[in-house]
């Protein structure tokens, strides 16, 4: 599953507040096993609820009265157990929101038996989990999503990742409508009032969550042979040609993912469903059956722009990746899950590299890494590996997963532990993993295992930083008295004023570069001697070699400038360095002044990525300011970008790289906001107000970065037309883009109007939701967006998924000040007891203010002194 980033969340069915009269334990008793599942279920799309019936073949290792499984709004009509010819019939009673007893007035022997159960249940309609519906071009779609525990929701079960069995299932549907799931159509057979019966092969083996289905009006792509797969899209009606540029990169992912592997694809067909749309992930590894979000999957045949394109590589690479990281070799319980996503992160960014330059993914563990930190330098963030809570008592089981650690940060480490090992010996473990665990389960134990081979200091290694949580802090000083070497001291990094409540120590795997080479060393101890391979004092020391170690390099003061300044660096290093100077200016290691000028100098760097990481040291500066500061603030702006942006200008042209149309799409909008660029400013306001009037006037990959940049200081009289022109629009990628044009107004008034769309029945709130990346540059906006969400909680709640509540501290991240920390701890807390999931999004975000507002306080007469040279 690939997370979004922004305003996302893991992909988990978050459980409400249920308070048992007595503990229930997690995981079911493993004395009744299920071995296959045969599953009938009827799905009319237009219907608001579904009925089926499932067989399971069960095998039951101790005799008893009680059958304990898993339903979620379930209403059971009949439960009956027949085993050696003789039936019991249960008396159901659910124990919690999630556990089902059926109670046997009998008591059962050991062996094995048939439970068959008859259900009706209730189809989503507001959450993209369980089974779920959603319209689209006026049609009504039906669509599963049971990662991480919602299989439960459409029919009881034995819903633990570790039952892992074949399923056989059958859809009644109606007789106009397309059913497709994981594995291909066996038979189709005509039924009686305008119905189907679609009888699916069974399956190899999978656990509940990976099980998939769809039923609609769909339109197919097909996407021919990848080797010996064959690979389809399944869209809605009207929208197969928009999988074009999809359909023509899969085959090629799939076989550069079967090469690595060294065996083929294991499943029989290749489907990618397309989902309208989802808040919580953009994409799901069902084997045979991988499920996407339109906006990034869907685009039409030359409309798509270079970051569509990058964006729908990753994730798909990602997803099938899966197929052996997770579907094939299945992690035996979720606190595995950061294996199965790091895994598949990491194994995106490979494929993408090969994918051509248009598409690369060089830099995404940089991305991740960067990512990651962010969340890692506080004190509440999570270790890698989270030992499953063992009482539904005690919340939802996944509760306390961190998508910024689980998915970045354990990717960051693959990295890590790849450059130290070497590409080809890693490589290998994999293999060693794969074909010794195959159509099993396996935990992160023996991923490491196979990797080490019997090496006990690097599974040692390995553990101290997926066991415990935050960034290894390594202080690096030259000493040049005989043989050159470094000494290197470990703490935790922390930014300024934090302490830990407990010392951390790390075996970190450092590498270093110098003119001369490299060298490396297991730092274990709290200090370490590295030699160097120099026979004099090198000029620079690069100690993070390529930017692949998971710890920030802190250098003796003045020393980063200087390496920044000389040394040849790679374009991963500038990176890691530039994130690192972003870093050390909260941590106290550098004045904001020194970190403005380190990044100035690589603004205008001839690789994108290094040029971005500059520009967000300097963008990362706004939460300091104060209202006087921001006439100099842009013309810092204006000096560090202006010509660039000038350069590239609003629309595409024939000369562009691809690096430069991204860069267009990304930084153009964040500089005209941040610059008072009065000349863009009109330009954008021009083509805008042409676009309303004629929709051919205007690029489509244009389009999102002219209607926010005229946003930012826009009037009512455009709001007015921009929401207008939404209202009834059938084209969700154009709808998309006038919601993050209607959520970038600056005016406080216009701010709240589009705030006020979040209420009305004329818009999707999910759809306004993701679209608002800009929340709040300003106190005056950010006071706005509070004063808006604790008037409207209530009705908010009411329409949206009830996992994206927990998120809604996320609106205030931005924020800066001990005032707007207090405002939203005293509003949010009380809510923590209803809301499951809340607390730990709470006291992120609340550290992150209140961390902020001590970095502003430290860093004002800095920053002053660096704006007074504009």
């Amino acid at each position: 599953m690939k997370l979004l980033f922004g305003f996302v969340l893991l992909a988990a069915h978050t459980l409400t507040s249920w308070a048992a009269p007595q503990e229930i334990p997690l995981r079911l008793p493993k004395t009744i096993t299920p071995t296959a599942y045969q599953l009938a279920l009827t799905v009319d799309p237009n219907q608001t609820t579904h009925s089926g019936e499932v067989n399971i073949a069960v095998d039951i290792t101790k005799p008893a009265q009680l059958i304990r499984l898993h339903a979620v709004d379930i209403t059971l009509q009949s439960a009956v157990l027949t085993m050696a010819g003789k039936t019991y019939t249960a008396r159901a009673k659910q124990r919690t929101s999630d556990v089902l007893d059926l109670t046997f007035a009998q008591t059962f022997p050991t062996g094995k038996g048939q439970l068959r159960m008859v259900f009706t249940g209730r189809i989503e309609e507001k959450d993209s989990q369980g089974l779920f519906r959603q319209q689209e071009g006026g049609d009504w779609y039906a669509f599963t999503q049971f990662e991480s525990i919602s299989a439960r929701q459409a029919f009881p079960s034995f819903d633990e990742p570790g039952w892992k069995v074949p399923w056989t299932l059958s859809l009644t549907v109606p007789q106009a409508m397309t059913a497709v799931a994981n594995t291909p159509v066996v038979r189709e057979v005509a039924l009686a009032g305008g119905q189907k019966r679609v009888d699916f092969q069974t399956t190899k083996a999978l656990p509940s969550y990976l099980l998939a289905f769809g039923v609609g009006p769909f339109d197919i792509l097909d996407g021919g042979m990848a080797g010996n797969t064959p690979v389809r899209f399944i869209t809605p009606r009207g929208r197969a040609q928009d999988a074009s540029f999809a359909a023509s990169v899969t085959p090629a992912i799939l076989a550069k993912l079967e090469a690595y592997f060294g065996m083929p694809y294991p499943y029989e067909k290749l489907d990618t469903l397309v989902l309208p749309l989802a808040m919580g992930f953009s994409a799901m590894e069902h084997p045979g059956l991988v499920t996407f979000v339109s906006l990034y999957s869907l685009s039409k045949p030359g409309e798509e722009t270079v970051d569509f394109k990058r964006t729908f590589v990753e994730i798909q690479a990602h997803e099938l990746a899966h197929m052996w990281f997770g579907n094939l070799v299945t992690m035996a319980w979720w606190d595995d899950l950061w294996l199965n996503e790091s895994f598949a992160s990491w194994m995106a960014e490979k494929i993408a590299i090969q994918m051509g330059p248009e598409l690369h993914g060089d830099n995404a563990t940089q991305s991740a890494r960067a990512w990651a930190m962010q969340t890692d330098r506080l004190l509440s963030t999570s270790q890698i590996y989270q030992p499953v809570s063992k009482t539904f008592s005690q919340g939802d089981p996944l509760g306390g997963q961190v998508s910024a650690i689980v998915y970045g940060k354990g990717q960051a480490t693959l990295a890590m532990f790849e450059t130290w090992l070497g590409e080809e010996r890693f490589q290998a473990g994999v293999r060693r993993y794969m074909a010794k665990h195959a159509w099993g389960n396996a935990t992160g134990e023996d991923f490491v295992a196979a990797l080490a081979q019997g090496d006990k200091t690097l599974a040692a290694a390995f553990k101290t930083f997926t066991h415990q949580p935050g960034i290894p802090r390594v202080a690096v000083e030259l000493k040049c008295d005989g043989q050159p070497r470094l000494e290197l001291t470990q703490s935790r990094f922390l930014p300024a004023g934090v302490r830990a409540p407990k010392a951390s120590l790390w075996w970190v795997p450092v590498t270093v570069r110098t003119p001369s080479g490299t060298a490396q060393m297991l730092l274990k101890d709290r200090q370490g001697q590295l030699p160097l391979p120099d026979k004099t004092c090198p000029a620079w020391v690069q100690a993070n070699a390529q930017g692949s170690g998971y710890y920030r390099a802190v250098y003796s003061p003045g020393k980063m400038a200087e390496l920044m300044a000389k040394a040849d660096l790679t374009e991963a290093e500038l990176m890691a360095n530039l994130n690192d100077v972003k870093a050390m200016v909260e941590s106290g290691d550098l004045t904001v002044a020194e970190s403005l000028a380190i990044a100035s100098r690589f603004v205008g760097h001839a690789e994108h990525d290094v040029a971005e990481s500059a520009l967000k040291v300097i963008s990362n500066v706004e939460v300091l300011l104060e209202p006087q500061q921001r006439e100099a603030y842009a013309r810092v702006w204006q000096s560090a970008f202006g010509a660039k942006a000038r350069q590239l200008g609003l629309l595409d042209q024939a000369q562009d790289s691809a690096d430069d149309r991204s860069m267009r799409a990304t930084w153009l909008p964040r500089y005209i906001a941040l610059s008072a660029d009065s000349v863009l400013t009109a330009q954008a306001t021009s083509l805008a107000q042409q676009w309303l009037k004629d929709k051919k006037s205007l690029p489509a990959a244009n389009r999102a970065l002219v209607l926010r940049a005229a946003a930012y200081h826009g009037d009512r009289a455009y709001f007015d037309a921009l929401t207008a022109a939404s209202v009834g629009n059938p084209d969700r990628r154009e709808r998309a883009d006038i919601y993050a044009a209607l959520a970038s107004f600056r005016a406080p008034a216009l701010a709240q109007a589009a705030r006020d769309l979040w209420l009305s029945p004329q818009h999707d709130i999910r759809e306004l939701m993701a679209a608002a990346r800009v929340r709040g540059g300003t106190e005056a906006l950010r006071e706005g967006m509070f004063d808006f969400v604790t008037q409207h909680f209530d009705a908010l709640a009411a329409k949206l998924p009830k996992e994206a509540v927990t998120r809604f501290p996320n609106l205030f991240d931005g924020a800066c000040s001990v005032k707007e920390a207090d405002r939203v701890d005293a509003f949010f807390t009380p809510l923590t007891k209803t809301y499951t999931g809340l607390s730990q999004t709470l006291s992120q975000s609340l550290e992150s203010v209140r961390i902020c507002a001590r970095y502003r306080g430290a860093q004002h007469a800095s920053l002053q002194q660096y704006l007074n040279l504009f």
